[in-house]
């Protein structure tokens, strides 16, 4: 634990140098708290990020005190500040939102490790409050300046899970929470068989339960209901509405998936706009019947030919996964492997690795 010096152990010019150095960071700090205030305040509109930087600004305060930053104003000299008369042209410019709040929240950090570090001489339990302030900030950094947009989550995702409320008795809450806190980075609500308030209500539960999450919400067939309960999206299949006229109801914000059973539906949807495509069936499936199964040779198509994120999708498990990732594709779309999984949480580790990492000992855990 680092103690601090006894205060007859610091000059007095010393001591007056250390408050100076205080005041200049404890006014950064309070500068770049409030321009990240409000961008998430009037730019985001989060009020849960408002909330967490209000926290931050309350206990800087607090910390301000105990510290008797009072003498730090006598301290203040800031005609006789060499710091004052230089500036480097980045400073005077930036280039967007997020780099305007990427440079305030580095000014923020930047402070509160100035005045964690100089406070040590003259305080005692100060730095550790402000240690404690610097992490939480750094989690609301890290929170502000990774691309969260459901453009970028798609990217990323690998594993799409299809969940039908009717499919088992027990609770739908706990097993949708389940998935969500598994891992899975897509759910679609898929179900045939409710009627339009009950959709409505079951897709409004789905969206609050994947609220805050990395999980992206999905509805199948229904662009009315993906925009009443405010979902990330709606899937269509070849006989529902065209991309274009989904477009016209959702917006251009939300993302539209399209089913694909040949490379040339799987071209048409991508020049139609299409963020995004399932393709298959690839096996035989037991949630949804098909004539014909397009099997491998369409993945190895579409892994040559599409550029846009695209799911496999039909009859895949931890059993057959490797066949479908070294056919080429990286994403994948299923349902009864995770219905029928003794484990949840394992099953979607297995599926998720499997489909990136050749090797995945699929051995590892019940399916």
């Amino acid at each position: 634990m680092n103690l601090p010096a006894q205060p007859n152990r610091l000059s007095l010019a010393e001591e007056q140098s250390i408050y100076r150095i205080l005041d200049a960071s404890a006014n950064r700090c309070r500068e770049g708290l409030r321009v990240v205030e409000e961008y998430v305040r009037f730019h985001q509109e989060d009020e849960q990020s408002v909330k967490r930087i209000k926290t931050v600004r309350h206990q800087f305060t607090q910390v301000c005190l105990e510290l008797d930053l009072e003498q730090a104003l006598h301290a203040r000299d800031t005609p006789g500040d060499v710091g004052t008369k230089i500036s480097l042209p980045t400073e005077m410019s930036r280039q967007s939102l997020k780099d305007l709040v990427r440079a305030n929240c580095s000014r923020v950090g930047e402070s509160l490790r100035t005045l964690e570090e100089y406070s040590k001489l003259i305080a005692i339990t100060a730095p550790a409050s402000i240690e404690k302030i610097r992490y939480l900030f750094y989690d609301i950094e890290k929170h502000l300046l990774i691309d969260n947009s459901i453009h970028s989550r798609l990217e990323q995702a690998s594993l799409y899970f299809l969940i039908d409320p009717t499919h088992r008795k027990e609770d739908f809450e706990t097993f949708a929470r389940s998935v969500i806190s598994a891992g899975v980075d897509v759910i679609q609500l898929r179900a045939k068989n409710l009627s339009d308030r009950q959709l409505l209500e079951t897709a409004r539960q789905l969206r609050e339960w994947t609220a805050g999450t990395r999980t992206l919400f999905i509805v199948n067939d229904r662009p009315d209901i993906a925009l009443l309960s405010n979902a990330d999206g709606v899937h269509v299949g070849q006989g529902e509405l065209p991309v274009e006229e989904v477009r016209k109801i959702i917006g251009n914000e939300k993302l539209i998936g399209v089913s694909s059973h040949d490379i040339n539906q799987a071209k048409q949807a991508a020049q139609q706009g299409a963020n995004y495509l399932g393709v298959g069936p690839v096996f035989q499936s037991q949630t949804k019947q098909f004539e014909q199964f397009v099997g491998l040779e369409l993945i190895k198509e579409v892994a040559d030919q599409i550029e846009v994120p695209w799911f496999a999708i039909g009859g895949i498990n931890c059993s057959n996964v490797p066949s479908v990732r070294d056919a080429g594709a990286t994403r994948i779309a299923v349902s009864q492997a995770i219905y029928s999984a003794d484990n949840i949480n394992n099953t979607v580790d297995i599926l998720k690795k499997s489909t990136l990492n050749p090797g995945t000992n699929l051995n590892s855990s019940s399916s």
